[in-house]
Order: C-alpha cells, then structure tokens, then sequence
C-alpha cells in the first residue's frame, strides 16, 4: 500500500498554514489553494444547479456605427451557443398590470469566468468587431430548458443584458478572487435585428398587417411576422358605439375622422 509523501507541502497550498507572518492569509497571492477550492466550487454549483441556455453575442462594432446616433444597421447576432449558468429569476406581477404598471420579467444569471472564456474564445465575432470575449450589455439568452411544453406554441424567454459584474467583493469575490461573472437581464423585446431570436408564441398587436424587415439586396427574403387581419373599423365602432366627434365637433384643430 502506497504512502502519501505530499503532506508536509499542504503548507505551500493553504495560506492559513503558511505562517508568512502577520496578515498573510489576506494577501491574494498566498490564496492560490483557497481560491481553487471556490473556483470549483462555484463551477460544481452551475453545472448542477444551472440550466444549459443558448447565448447570443452582440456584434456590435463601435468602428462601423454611426457614432452620432449609436447606431450600427448592419449589426448581427452570432449564435446560439450552449453554456450552463445558474438562474435566479423574477416574474413579471400581472397584477399591477390593471394599474398601468408594465412590471417585466427580470433575470440574474451567473456564468463562470473560465468556462465563458473557453466555450467563447473560438468565435472570430469578437476578433471581428474588437470585443473581449466576456459577456456584455445586448448579448442575449434564450431560457431553453424553460420552454419546453409550453400550451398553444409559446416558447422559451428571451433576456437581453443589461449589467456585467465580475466583482463584488461582498458577494461573489470569496477569498479576494474571481470565478463568476454575475449578470442583470431583462425580457427582450423583439425588434427584427439580423439573426436575433424571437420568442415563439409572442402575438404583438400590429398597425398594419404584418411587422418585420422588408426584402432589400442586404436581406433577400422577408424577415417578417405571420399576417394578421382585425375585423372592423375602430373609427365606424367609435362613432357607433362612443360618441361621433364629426357630429358634435369638439375639437378645436379639426375633425377626428
């Protein structure tokens, strides 16, 4: 049977055992053990606990957009790609909705660092647009796992970042390390961007009978919503049904119809 002959260098992994004098076991650089041990920590806590998403990069690039307007038209999203992360989310209150409240979805999900980096570092979107490969505000991510069985075809929600944090020291920062990046989302909201994903199920109200992008030689096919159709005529039922504002003529710059 083999002995283990290690023991004695438990004193060059563990700052508490270091004794390098006084106030050592607050100095990062003999926090190499301790750190490891929340670092794995933290990466066991996702992949157990987590979800497997899909995530979408940004790819944004300030050289090509229009700085005056912060605009960037021919911007597109790259993905998805699968990672685990660990989930806390906040449901929309329906019931401040009769109020006049628009209460939406709010998400935050942990990434860990290494992990994000090494799924990531194979796509040239941010080489090509002079990204760090980290997560940042407009990426977005589609709660897959969430999606599943849903009734009458919805699908799974769409977040949109809108905060990354890899440091805060009272929370996530064990030990004066960094394992996880901690993100704020919310529920996004489709708006036809190259590639970007929509949520299935998702019936806007529209002025005309479809939405979306029409054909041009940037975007061959239409990128549009399935037509719709409203019987009836708001202005016919507000004279029949609420008060003729041709008849009565209340308004000072005009006729309503």
């Amino acid at each position: 049977m083999g002995c283990n002959t290690n023991v004695c260098d438990i004193e060059s992994i563990l700052a508490g055992t270091a004794c390098l004098g006084e106030g050592s076991f607050v100095d990062p650089d003999q926090l190499n053990g301790e750190q490891m041990v929340y670092d794995l920590a933290y990466k066991d806590l996702i992949n157990n606990y987590g979800l497997t998403i899909n995530y979408f990069v940004n790819g944004f690039n300030l050289s090509a957009a229009d700085t005056l307007y912060g605009e960037h038209t021919l911007q597109e999203y790259y993905g998805p790609v699968e990672i685990r992360s660990y989930l806390e989310l906040n449901e929309a209150n329906i019931a401040l909705a009769k109020f006049g409240f628009d209460p939406q979805d709010d998400l935050t999900a942990y990434l860990h660092i290494d992990t994000f980096t090494s799924t990531f570092s194979g796509l040239s979107v941010y080489s090509a647009n002079g990204q760090r490969i980290e997560p940042k505000s407009g990426d977005l991510m589609e709660i897959t796992p969430l999606g599943c069985n849903r009734p009458n075809g919805r699908g799974a929600h769409i977040f949109e970042i809108t905060e990354r944090l890899d440091q805060d020291v009272s929370d996530i920062n064990p030990m004066l390390g960094h394992y996880v990046y901690r993100l704020r989302a919310k529920r996004y909201m489709h708006t036809y961007e190259t590639n970007a994903p929509s949520e299935a199920g998702d019936e806007q109200v529209y002025e005309n009978s479809f939405a979306g992008k029409l054909s041009s030689s940037l975007f061959p096919s239409l990128t549009t919503s399935d037509e719709k159709s409203y019987p009836g005529d708001i202005d016919e039922d507000s004279v029949d049904d609420v008060f003729d504002m041709g008849e009565n003529n209340t308004s000072i710059y005009g006729t309503y119809y």
